[in-house]
């Protein structure tokens, strides 16, 4: 079980580093990896309904789930500290299983997967969506 939880970790923590600075330190802040515009006045609750469902459908298109990105930033793990802690981490035999640089792309190949299903899905119920 301990490999598991340090394995599910030390995989948020790459996907994490893969992305740009700029895009980081946005999600910082909002906790969103997709920006959505209501087109139709869905309102704030219905928003949250639709970014629940699509979070799912996108997880099960892509069978890849970052929700521990999002927990990550939500405790106020500094996104700094996360980075500076993949770069020690992602060599041969590091946490999580990451192989080098073709590891870290594969992970990062997942990760805009689902961001292209649930913009896709976020699209389709009536948003206009932007990374």
């Amino acid at each position: 079980m301990k490999r598991l939880g340090q394995l599910l970790c030390g995989t948020a923590i790459i996907v994490i580093a893969g992305t740009s600075a700029s895009y980081l330190n946005a999600q910082t802040a909002t906790g969103r990896a997709l920006f959505a515009y209501p087109m139709k006045g869905q309102t704030p609750e219905q928003e949250n309904a639709d970014r629940a469902a699509c979070h799912d459908w996108a997880v099960a298109q892509t069978g890849f789930d970052p929700s521990l990105i999002y927990a990550a930033q939500q405790a106020g793990v500094p996104t700094r500290t996360i980075t500076n802690a993949t770069r020690r981490m992602v060599t041969p035999g590091g946490i999580g299983g990451a192989r080098g640089n073709a590891e870290v792309r594969r992970i990062n190949d997942l990760y805009d997967a689902y961001l292209r299903a649930g913009q896709t899905c976020l699209e389709a119920r009536g948003y206009q969506v932007s990374r």
